[in-house]
């Protein structure tokens, strides 16, 4: 028994290779798809980081004009010189310190902050 091969005329040399050619564009074609995507992808990212860039830029040149400005310049002299204007008088208040607030036993924090259990005491007397 004997097997014989099946020869490649020319029509099947020229559909072999147009299926060759077939599948190297359809390569080609699914990797410059493939690339567009991703260029897109990394295009809104930079696009989006650059407007988040612009507004904290606009936001620090808004700060830097308030730190140039003589009412910054006037408010920091006053609170860490303690310097005043010529005909005004410098008073400073001091309190005590509050007592902390003790909280009983079984007392949430926020009953303690609010005071709330003493309104629930004061109505129940």
């Amino acid at each position: 028994m004997w097997f014989r091969l099946h020869t490649f005329g020319p029509a099947q040399m020229v559909l072999a290779v147009a299926l060759l050619l077939l599948g190297l564009f359809c390569y080609a074609t699914v990797q410059t798809a493939s690339q567009s995507y991703r260029l897109r992808l990394h295009e809104r990212a930079v696009y989006d980081e650059v407007q988040e860039l612009q507004a904290q830029r606009a936001e620090l040149q808004g700060l830097l004009t308030y730190l140039k400005s003589d009412e910054y310049i006037e408010a920091f002299a006053r609170q860490q010189f303690r310097l005043v204007r010529p005909g005004e008088t410098l008073v400073e208040v001091t309190a005590p310190a509050a007592p902390p607030a003790a909280r009983q036993p079984g007392e949430k924090w926020w009953e303690v902050l609010f005071g709330t259990r003493q309104n629930e005491v004061a109505v129940a007397r």
